[in-house]
């Protein structure tokens, strides 16, 4: 006997994805606060530039007022960073935070972790101070609204103690992280999930975002060159450049796939670097701290697909780029966008004979919005 779907019910079911149990949900919020000759004078009568360590009371007054607060609003995991370097999180089982020239990578298990760090010279002045909010507990993704509403009541005290005279600028990310392939391993479970908008998930949890708040979907895949990928690229090291034949093949691969799921937005990142990807109106691609930027607006129908390597030097990943537009992201989810996504990893993943019960093929889903507070 046949069925017929209602079309509600159709389309609802178009916008839902299993992913495993396993996987892992990440919140933090950047605020970001620009250095003002006002803003020093207020915290520090005294300045002195000529002074030794002439931004030490600056620093450390505004760090403290920070931590105050932070105790105030029950917010547990927060950094304190006045260097300029961008911060980057990463889910670990061990609590580290490392410097490069560049950079700063957090990693942490927001079940488990909690802390306050501060990273400041005080011999020089920074452009801005970067206060990174780091999400704890079990139920990332539910409590999400509640930690951004957290953040900003306490970001609004600030901003008085401060006596800003210019918004702060806010930044919500959200990340859902998961092996593709873990369904090939160990009777992995999985479950349902409708993708949602977060303006949509704060809205039925009475979080009200400024209608001028701007907003980005897209995933990263990191695809790991095993030595059977080398192989099946047939590199010949002796070559000028000799790894042009790897990084097209993935590259093909990755197009092909994209235009059997009507995917316009995208990238191959095989640089060394690691993807960020942040809203412009013109298509742009750069280097910026260790990263490589990628701007673009989903408001745009199409940017097309870009790609990033150099055929003499070897990467052991390559992150394929997932941009997605308005058009992918209704107000219902883009469950379906997802859906998409999964097909073209694994048409890439059969290409590239990557055995799913043997190796991981690690896929984040971000969500973030950006506005001033």
């Amino acid at each position: 006997m046949s069925t017929r779907l209602s079309s509600s019910r159709k389309h609802g079911s178009a916008h839902k994805i299993y992913i495993p149990n396993t996987a892992r949900d990440n919140q933090y919020l950047l605020a970001n606060i620009t250095i003002t000759d006002s803003l020093i004078k207020l915290m520090d009568p005294q300045f002195e530039l000529g002074s030794e360590l002439p931004y030490k009371t600056f620093y450390k007054q505004i760090r403290n007022k920070l931590f105050a607060l932070c105790e105030q609003h029950d917010l547990k995991h927060v950094h304190f960073i006045a260097n300029d370097k961008a911060p980057l999180v990463r889910f670990n089982t061990e609590a580290q935070a490392i410097e490069t020239n560049d950079q700063i990578l957090f990693f942490y298990d927001p079940q488990y972790h909690q802390g306050q760090k501060y990273f400041y010279d005080f011999n020089v002045r920074a452009r801005k101070i970067s206060i990174l909010f780091l999400a704890t507990g079990e139920e990332i993704r539910t409590q999400s609204a509640l930690f951004h509403r957290q953040v900003t009541e306490l970001l609004a005290e600030f901003s008085t103690e401060l006596a800003l005279e210019y918004p702060i600028r806010l930044r919500d990310h959200q990340h859902l992280t998961f092996d593709l392939f873990a369904k090939n391993k160990d009777d992995v479970a999985s479950q349902s999930h409708k993708f949602r908008p977060i303006s949509m998930r704060y809205l039925a949890n009475d979080v009200n975002l400024p209608s001028s708040h701007s907003g980005l979907t897209y995933v990263v895949a990191d695809i790991t060159i095993s030595s059977n990928i080398r192989k099946l690229a047939k590199i010949d090291y002796d070559a000028p450049s000799p790894y042009n034949p790897l990084y097209t093949m993935i590259t093909d691969a990755y197009v092909g796939a994209m235009q059997q799921q009507n995917l316009n937005n995208g990238a191959v990142i095989a640089n060394g670097l690691t993807p960020l990807i942040r809203f412009s109106a013109n298509d742009e691609s750069s280097v910026n701290k260790g990263c490589q930027m990628i701007g673009y607006d989903p408001a745009q129908p199409g940017c097309g697909i870009i790609s990033k390597w150099h055929a003499d030097e070897f990467v052991d990943t390559v992150r394929l780029v997932f941009m997605a537009t308005n058009n992918d992201c209704t107000d219902r989810g883009y469950g379906r966008y997802v859906n998409q996504v999964t097909k073209v990893l694994e048409s890439v993943a059969d290409k590239l004979q990557i055995d799913g019960s043997k190796e991981q093929l690690m896929v984040r889903f971000h969500q973030h919005i950006a506005f001033d507070l």
